[in-house]
C-alpha cells in the first residue's frame, strides 16, 4: 500500500535516488580526513579573516551541527527537518517535489505572502485563490469548502502570523485544516511566530504525514542576508524532498554565522531583542493610529504593522524622498502598507514621515558580541529601562553582581557568557567586564545630558566609595584587601581586575575604597556602589555635554 507521499509526488522526483553518495561523506569520515573526492581546490582564498575559512572546501550537503541545533531549537529530531536557504527556499522545493506542470495545483489564501503563488506559476502549477474574511482572519471551513473536489490539489499554504496583515492563525484551525484535507500536505508557514503568542506546530508536523512547518532564521535571528531555514516534517516527507535539492544548498559563511548566531551566549540577547521589536510593535501602533495619512493600523503578531493610508501615491513619493523604504500591498486594501518594526531610530524617522512628532530624545542601548578563544560573550544594555535583568556568566556569585550594578543603576542588562571555566574563571570575569564596560560606552553614545559623576554606601560593617568620572578617559583606582580567596566560584582578587576592566572599556575614571570585615559584603557593597554611582552618572539632566571643554 503506498503512502500519502508516494501518492502526491512527482513520478520524476520519485524515480530519482533517496541519498547522494556524496552527501554522507562526512557521516563516514571525520572532519581531519583528507578530501580528494569533490573536485575543490586544496588552496584557500587569498583573502584575509574568517572568510578564507574552509571556503575552498564544499560543505556539508546538510551540515549535521546546524542540522541538530535547529532541530533542538525547534523541538523536533534531526531527520524531521531539512536545511533550505530561508523559507523561501523550502517552499519552491515542496512544489518542485509534489506539483507537475499542467497537472496539480496549490490553494492559498489571500492577501498572504506572494511567494507561494509565484513558484507554483513558475513550476506550471494552478494556484486555487481563496479569501480571508473582511477581518483578514482565517476561516478553516471556508477554506476547505474552497478546494473542495480538486483531487489535484496537493500543497495548501496558510501564513501564520500572516504577512502582510499579522493576523495569527490559531494551532488548532490548522489542525482542523489537516484533518479536513487528509489528502492534501498543509505547509503552515511560521517565519514571524516568535513575534506572535502562537504555539508552534513543529513536533505535531513531524508527526504527521500531511503537515510540514516551514521555519527560517532571517527574522527572529538576524540572518536575512545569510538566508538559513527550514523544512519539518515526519522523516519520510524529509527525506523525500531531499531529493529536490541542489547538490550543496548553503555556503560555508552562512553555515558559520548560523551556528555563531544560535550559540548559547547569544540566545539571550536574541530573546532581549524579540520583546524590544514587539514592544516597540505596540508602542508605534496606537501613535501611527494618531497620524493624519493613516486610517487604521493593524498590529497582529509579526514585527510589522499593517496600515491603510488614504493616498498610497503620495505617501509613496514622501517615502522616496525620505530614503524610507516601506511595503505598499494593494493586493491587500487600496492603501495597504507594511511598515516593519526598525531600530530607535528608524522607527522615529518613520513616525515623523507619518506626521507624528514624538519630540522625544534619542534611545541609549548598546550591544557588544565579543568572541575570543577563551570565551563567546554578548551583552544588551538598555539605559532607559530597568528590565530585563538576565545574566549568565557562568559564575553564580558574579551573576549576582552583575544583577546588583543593572538593579542599583537603574538599567536593563542582559548578558551571557560561554567562557573556559573548566581552565579557571579568570578569563569569564575579565572580558565580561570588558564586554559590559563596551556595551555601556556605547549606549552612552556621546554622553551629551548625562551626570557624568557618582557615589558610596554603607553595608553591614562594610563602606564603599566609588567614585566615577565618564570623562572618556580611562582610569582605575583601588584601594581595598580581601582575606578570603574565594566566594562561592569567584576568586576575591579579580575584584580589582574587574574594576579596572570596566575603566578601560568604558572610558572611565573609577576609584573604589572598601572597609569592612566580611570579604562577601566588602565585593557586594563595590558592586553595588558601582551601580549606585552609574544611576547618577548616566542619569539625564538635559542636552548639554557634561564638560567645559566642550568635549568628552
Amino acid at each position: 500500500m503506498t503512502s500519502l507521499l508516494e501518492r502526491l509526488a512527482r513520478p520524476e522526483i520519485l524515480a530519482l535516488p533517496p541519498v547522494d553518495v556524496a552527501a554522507q561523506a562526512n557521516e563516514r569520515f571525520s572532519s581531519t580526513a583528507i578530501k580528494l573526492d569533490a573536485n575543490e581546490n586544496p588552496f584557500p582564498p587569498l583573502v584575509d579573516g574568517s572568510l578564507a575559512a574552509n571556503v575552498n572546501r564544499y560543505p556539508e550537503p546538510q551540515p549535521a551541527e546546524l542540522r541538530r541545533v535547529m532541530a533542538a531549537l525547534y523541538g523536533v529530531a534531526p531527520e524531521s527537518l531539512v536545511i533550505t536557504r530561508g523559507a523561501d527556499d523550502a517552499i519552491e522545493i515542496l512544489i518542485r517535489t509534489f506539483c507537475r506542470p499542467g497537472l496539480d495545483a496549490i490553494s492559498i489564501c489571500t492577501p498572504t505572502f506572494s511567494a507561494y503563488a509565484q513558484y507554483a506559476r513558475l513550476q506550471g502549477a494552478e494556484v486555487i485563490e481563496t479569501k480571508l474574511d473582511n477581518n483578514f482572519d482565517f476561516e478553516p471551513a471556508m477554506f476547505i469548502d474552497g478546494v473542495r473536489g480538486r483531487p489535484d490539489l496537493k500543497l495548501a499554504f496558510i501564513c501564520s502570523p500572516n504577512n502582510p496583515t499579522g493576523n495569527p492563525v490559531a494551532p488548532k484551525d490548522i489542525l482542523r485544516l489537516a484533518d479536513g484535507l487528509l489528502e492534501t500536505i498543509i505547509v503552515l508557514d511560521e517565519a514571524y511566530i516568535e513575534f506572535s503568542e502562537l504555539e508552534s506546530l513543529a513536533a505535531e508536523a513531524a508527526r504527521r504525514p500531511n503537515l510540514v512547518v516551514l521555519r527560517t532564521l532571517s527574522k527572529a535571528y538576524g540572518l536575512a542576508g545569510a538566508r538559513v531555514g527550514c523544512a519539518i516534517g515526519t522523516p519520510e516527507l524529509i527525506a523525500l524532498i531531499s531529493r529536490a535539492l541542489p547538490p550543496y544548498p548553503l555556503p560555508t559563511l552562512s553555515i558559520q554565522a548560523a551556528l555563531a548566531t544560535l550559540s548559547a551566549s547569544r540566545r539571550p540577547v536574541h530573546r532581549q531583542r524579540i520583546e524590544k521589536i514587539k514592544a516597540d510593535r505596540d508602542r508605534l501602533a496606537p501613535l501611527l493610529e494618531g497620524s493624519p495619512i493613516v486610517n487604521s493600523v493593524r498590529n497582529g503578531g509579526g514585527n510589522y504593522l499593517f496600515l491603510e493610508v488614504d493616498e498610497p501615491e503620495a505617501l509613496a513619493r514622501k517615502m522616496q524622498s525620505l530614503g524610507i523604504r516601506i511595503r505598499f500591498r494593494p493586493n491587500a486594501a487600496p492603501g495597504g502598507v507594511r511598515l516593519t518594526i526598525g531600530t530607535d531610530a528608524e522607527n522615529e524617522a518613520a513616525l515623523a514621515a507619518f506626521g507624528v512628532d514624538l519630540g522625544t530624545s534619542p534611545a541609549r542601548r548598546g550591544e557588544i558580541v565579543r568572541d575570543t578563544k577563551e570565551t563567546k560573550i554578548a551583552v544588551a544594555i538598555d539605559l532607559d529601562a530597568d528590565a530585563p535583568r538576565r545574566i549568565d556568566t557562568g559564575i553564580s556569585f558574579y551573576d549576582h553582581m552583575f544583577d546588583q550594578v543593572a538593579a542599583h543603576g537603574g538599567f536593563a542588562l542582559t548578558l551571557a557568557c560561554e567562557g573556559d571555566l573548566d581552565i579557571d574563571a579568570h578569563h569569564s570575569l575579565e572580558d565580561c567586564a570588558l564586554a559590559f564596560g563596551s556595551a555601556l560606552g556605547k549606549a552612552l553614545g556621546d554622553r551629551r545630558g548625562i551626570g557624568r559623576f557618582g557615589f558610596s554606601l554603607p553595608m553591614d560593617e562594610t563602606e564603599a566609595h566609588v567614585l566615577i568620572d565618564l570623562s572618556g578617559r580611562p582610569y582605575s583606582v583601588f584601594e581595598g584587601d580581601f582575606q578570603a580567596t574565594h566566594i562561592g566560584a569567584y576568586p576575591t582578587e579579580m575584584t580589582r581586575h574587574i574594576f579596572r576592566s570596566f575603566a578601560d572599556s568604558l572610558g572611565a575614571a573609577i576609584h573604589v575604597r572598601v572597609s569592612g570585615e566580611n570579604d562577601h559584603h566588602k565585593t557586594e557593597a563595590c558592586f553595588k556602589a558601582f551601580g549606585r554611582a552609574l544611576r547618577q552618572a548616566v542619569k539625564r539632566d538635559g542636552d548639554a555635554l557634561p564638560s567645559t571643554k566642550g568635549v568628552l
